[in-house]
């Protein structure tokens, strides 16, 4: 039963991607879904692209460990879109705008340039493929024991299902996708979170049964939180995961309102697996903590088992093909582009299909390899937090040019990948990255010899074409029929 539940999941979502792809009229449309999206597709793409597996089977799992806290990771995603709509949101939708920018990237080569882009789409493509590689990990960890098949060919089938899936969805047929998705999340692990406090005797049981410290919001320690928090927050304003919904929203109206209510809906759902972590340890103390999610709802019953099963698969597909198409849009927009300028839009369509194929066979394996994945996507975004502090600190100071967003990118990310996988000795990655690539942002800063960068006199351009768009918009009159 639960293997037809899984193979009729999986057709349903590759026949909304193969529906979608006779959809498609441009490269625009492929990539970033061209002024596509209404808030009704961004409210689902958004919020189950930052669910994903962490938030479901890596969050119960912490929260088994360390207790409510475990939230933190998915608050801190929360933060950072809201925060990079209202503080650099302009920026994005005006370079995309005038500039016709499809990638992040794209977007700090008009504001410093081309060598800051390079530096901006390795630290990218790096940490989505991080993130990346932990989605075929979780979703092996649960289909295998569910379907009776080996763990490492079940992560390679779910490998490859998320190649497919990007190839034929495209960004706008991912956000359909995610409907469903979202739909499944919210309901099956809604439910299973409900059953499964109510069967550890209550919050008020589980307060009594379990240790206070476990539904303290500063645990395992206040800097391990912060920095969490903070790095989550930071390294959204140079995340691709968002600024895609800037560049393929119908308006800044849409663009706003899909990010609120995608960040709305991430913080409440982000209690439902640590509730479920927290139960299991009142429920069997002595279970692994890495499996705890689907072995509280098999407690429940086999109904349950079916929904937790569901929601987190639906949070693995929603969230592992769109990190993959957010990375090769970069390497086409990013790499190819440059060393092919005059690159028709069939080649480049070949490109990226090759890189998908490419880099999702590659990333598949690595993660295999894998333990931790909260802590993986944690530390990855950590190790892009110092490319958004750039970009933020920018905004707001005119003379940043390139050479300071270069130079302490550079380091700073260097600094925050070796400390990431290192181990993280003594603090988060976070630190000794903003450690070393502020003080250096802002002395090479006070060295240029411009008091107002080329780049910024570009983006002020840009948002006075913006200004002047959303003023027309007002004031069009409605179209009637």
């Amino acid at each position: 039963m639960v293997a037809l539940f899984v193979f009729l999941y999986f057709a349903l979502t590759i026949g909304i991607g193969l529906y979608m792809v006779r959809q498609k009229s441009s490269v625009a449309d492929y990539f970033v879904a061209k002024k596509g999206l209404t808030a009704g597709l961004i409210i689902p793409l958004l919020f189950a692209e930052l669910i994903a597996g962490a938030g479901t089977v890596g969050n119960a799992a912490t929260a088994f460990n360390i207790g409510i806290s475990s939230v933190w990771v998915n608050w801190g995603m929360s933060i950072g879109c809201v925060a990079v709509f209202y503080l650099a949101g302009k920026l994005y939708l005006g370079f995309s705008k005038k500039y016709g920018a499809m990638s992040v990237p794209q977007v700090y080569m008009h504001r410093f340039d081309s060598k800051t882009r390079s530096v901006m789409m390795v630290i990218l493509v790096a940490v989505y493929m991080i993130i990346f590689a932990q989605q075929p990990v979780a979703a092996a960890g649960i289909l295998s024991p569910l379907l009776g098949l080996d763990k490492m060919m079940m992560g390679w089938i779910v490998g490859i299902v998320f190649i497919i899936l990007t190839l034929t969805g495209g960004m706008k047929g991912l956000a359909w996708m995610n409907v469903l998705h979202s739909f499944v999340m919210y309901l099956g692990l809604g439910i299973v979170c409900v059953v499964a406090v109510t069967a550890a005797g209550g919050l008020g049981h589980m307060q009594a049964a379990l240790p206070a410290k476990m539904f303290a919001f500063t645990q395992p320690d206040m800097q391990t939180v912060i920095g969490w928090v903070l790095g989550t927050a930071l390294s959204f304003f140079a995340a691709s995961t968002v600024v895609v919904v800037l560049f393929g929203a119908q308006s800044q109206t849409s663009a706003r309102n899909g990010i609120l209510w995608a960040s709305g809906l991430v913080i409440v759902f982000a209690l439902f697996p640590a509730l479920i972590g927290m139960a299991g340890k009142v429920i069997m103390p002595t279970a692994a903590a890495n499996s705890i999610l689907y072995v509280v709802a098999n407690h429940l019953g086999s109904m349950y088992a079916v929904m937790a099963s569901m929601g987190i698969l639906a949070a693995i597909l929603s969230t592992a093909p769109a990190l993959l198409l957010i990375s090769i849009t970069m390497l086409t927009q990013d790499m190819v582009r440059v060393i092919k300028p005059g690159i028709s839009e069939k080649e480049e369509m070949k490109w990226a299909k090759i890189f998908t194929i490419a880099l999702g066979l590659m990333a598949t394996y690595f993660g295999m390899q894998s333990t931790s994945i909260l802590a993986q996507m944690a530390g990855a975004f950590q190790i892009r937090s110092v490319a958004g502090v750039v970009l933020l600190v920018a905004i707001f100071w005119p003379r940043v040019d390139s050479r300071a967003a270069f130079w302490s990118m550079l380091i700073g990310g260097i600094i925050a990948a070796g400390w990431h996988f290192a181990g993280n000795p003594y603090c988060t990655s976070l630190y000794p990255s903003l450690a070393v690539g502020i003080p250096l942002l802002v002395i090479l800063t006070l060295m240029a010899e411009k008091p107002i960068a080329d780049g910024h006199q570009k983006y002020l351009s840009a948002i006075e074409d913006l200004a002047k768009d959303a003023l027309e918009e007002q004031t069009r009159p409605p179209i009637t029929h």
